[in-house]
């Protein structure tokens, strides 16, 4: 063999092999575009089917709602209106004033008075802290809306300082009215 034949067969062995791989990336190529369709397809599916769902989801939470009222206005027309306790003497409690350690006081007095109910239970820590003021006060407030029946002697016996009557209010509006009278 002279040095031009092995030359040329080196050259088609080069051309046949660049030619293999030029195959093998053209392969690749569309299996991996098959594979992105197929995906695409699927995922459209997907979406359609999970659109529907929803759509039909959606549609039974509105469903349930609108029975939900329903049943709600049925049952609020059935029961007859009891008229809410007057406080006495017109007495109104102001939850601001009661400080930390009172309310702390409170919540454990009502803690104890509502064994039969405990949704009336105040939680005076929360994740192992010991929860602010501002939020006890709310669940006071709160806890004296939902059962004043319980709350308000606790309330008057822990913190008689919270308590204001319609009197006092009267007689603070008159003491300014007449100390901006002697101011001006």
């Amino acid at each position: 063999m002279n040095t031009q034949e092995s030359q040329e067969i080196l050259n088609h062995l080069i051309i046949g092999i660049t030619a293999l791989y030029a195959i093998v990336i053209l392969i690749d190529f569309v299996v991996g575009i098959v594979h992105l369709w197929q995906a695409f397809t699927l995922n459209i599916e997907y979406h359609t089917n999970n659109t529907i769902s929803e759509e039909s989801y959606l549609e039974s939470i509105d469903i349930k709602k609108s029975l939900k009222l329903e049943n709600q206005n049925q049952s609020t027309n059935r029961i007859t209106s009891k008229p809410e306790p007057q406080p006495d003497n017109f007495i109104s409690i102001d939850v601001d004033k009661i400080d930390l350690r009172t309310a702390r006081k409170i919540a454990t007095a009502i803690k104890k008075a509502s064994t039969s109910n405990p949704d009336l239970i105040i939680k005076q820590k929360v994740n192992s802290k010991s929860v602010p003021l501002a939020w006890l006060q709310a669940q006071i407030k709160h806890r004296l809306e939902l059962a004043p029946e319980i709350v308000t002697p606790i309330i008057r016996e822990l913190a008689p300082t919270a308590f204001t009557s319609a009197q006092e209010n009267i007689q603070h509006s008159s003491i300014a009215k007449i100390n901006k009278r002697q101011v001006s």
